[in-house]
């Protein structure tokens, strides 16, 4: 689970510090984060995706390389600036983020609670290179320093390799590969390259436990054109497609699992559903499978496809992989999660999952109904903006005090008294088409 978040130099967030925790040793489960168009709710969000990005560098351009040469199609340059915009390098990720203007470095610090052990990560760019990263955690029930490495020296504590031969050699990739690709992208590549048993007996369990957990967090962002991007961690494969793949014949029964997931979910949601299924076909050893719904329509109950569902619903079966992996314990990030669904439904929805999240599940929104919902007023973030444009990220518990105590906290966010709400002038219409003549 995140316990905080420092962000510097970071699009448009230039000096930003949140705090998750619920007490002093435990974080929240659960953050809805407010504040008008702009003010950097995305951004945030989109902070964790690059996180991820950092750490899979060197994995992406080995990627690349594969993809390139086994598929001869690949062959000009745009078919490869769509692949290269896909897997980033260090340098692309620095000029896609980094605040514009600065002339400082950009920080991404993130401080996580992971197996109940609290630890930091922190990874520092100028506008080249990685010119510093930092690693906390526990090593036999104490907090240390796993690394501390930047341009002029490099401190890796010896404890979080079990094998000093490897050591070495990994060392060795640190003085070759480092500043073009974070430590953790060097040791993700290794995980991926090598056979798994080979690595765990190379490398600490708590090492491994802080790659996993950080290259595991879950993304859903928001891009332009309402084009999504992110990452699901999830461990079940199939929950990758539901509506519609093809799969070797020996998983039916994981289908039968999903398709009961499903079922439970959509009747229980809507009214006229009365039943989710998956038209299957067998070609050999395969299962092509395509999901429909049972659903009343004027007294008749109609086999639908799914593809042909509302925008809303159709988001929603996206989500549920996110859903299923906050309940199993994962950190989740969704930005903009309520686009297209009714706002009770999405209050509905989430004050059920609420109950059942294990892991972490940050929402940025705009539905304030979910202000006046059972989740506690201390999991509600709001954006706030000073007359300095310096920008703050906190809950609206933090306002008590300042303001009135009448009124429910959704009519106080809308009246402004939190901030992060839209303030406009007024627009005179008919002077701007005059102006058209």
């Amino acid at each position: 689970m995140i316990s905080y978040v420092n962000l510097v130099n970071y699009k448009s967030l230039v000096n930003l510090k949140v705090d998750f925790m619920k007490t002093k040793s435990k974080a929240k489960n659960l953050m809805l984060i407010y504040g008008e168009n702009s003010i950097g709710k995305s951004n945030f969000a989109n902070s964790f995706y690059t996180l991820n990005e950092t750490i899979r560098t060197m994995s992406s351009i080995e990627i690349i390389k594969g993809i390139m040469e086994e598929n001869l199609e690949i062959k000009n340059e745009i078919s490869k600036l769509n692949l290269e915009k896909r897997f980033k390098n260090i340098k692309q990720i620095i000029n896609d983020c980094k605040t514009i203007g600065s002339t400082g470095n950009m920080i991404l610090e993130y401080g996580f609670i992971y197996n109940k052990k609290n630890g930091v990560y922190r990874i520092e760019t100028n506008n080249e290179e990685i010119v510093s990263e930092k690693l906390e955690y526990v090593i036999n029930k104490n907090q240390t320093c796993f690394f501390n490495i930047n341009k002029d020296n490099i401190k890796v504590n010896t404890s979080i390799f079990t094998d000093k031969g490897y050591y070495n050699d990994f060392m060795e990739l640190i003085d070759k590969y480092w500043g073009k690709h974070s430590f953790l992208s060097i040791l993700s590549y290794e995980f991926e390259d090598k056979k798994r048993e080979y690595m765990n007996k190379r490398v600490s369990r708590s090492l491994y436990d802080v790659l996993f957990y950080l290259s595991t967090i879950c993304t859903k962002i928001k891009g332009g054109n309402q084009t999504e991007f992110g990452v699901i961690g999830t461990k079940h494969n199939l929950l990758f497609d539901l509506e519609s793949g093809k799969i070797p014949i020996k998983y039916e029964k994981a289908l039968d699992k999903n398709e009961y997931l499903l079922n439970e979910i959509f009747t229980n949601l809507y009214s006229d559903i009365k039943n989710v299924y998956y038209k299957k076909t067998v070609e050999d050893s395969y299962i092509k499978y395509q999901l429909f719904l049972k659903k009343m329509l004027y007294g008749k109950i109609i086999d639908i496809d799914f593809a042909l569902e509302s925008t809303g619903t159709q988001n929603i079966l996206s989500l549920i992989p996110y859903f299923i992996s906050a309940c199993e314990g994962q950190t989740v990030i969704i930005d903009e999660m309520d686009t297209g669904i009714h706002d009770l439904l999405v209050k509905n929805l989430l004050e059920c999952i609420f109950r059942y999240v294990k892991g972490q599940l940050i929402i940025t929104t705009h539905n304030t109904m979910l202000i006046n919902s059972t989740i506690p007023n201390q999991n509600i973030y709001v954006f706030n903006v000073n007359s300095k444009a310096e920008k703050e990220l906190i809950p609206i518990t933090n306002f008590e005090g300042r303001i009135h105590k009448n009124n429910s906290p959704r009519k106080k966010y809308l009246s402004g008294l939190y901030g992060g709400v839209p303030i406009i002038s007024d627009i005179d219409f008919e002077e701007l088409i005059e102006s058209l003549k």
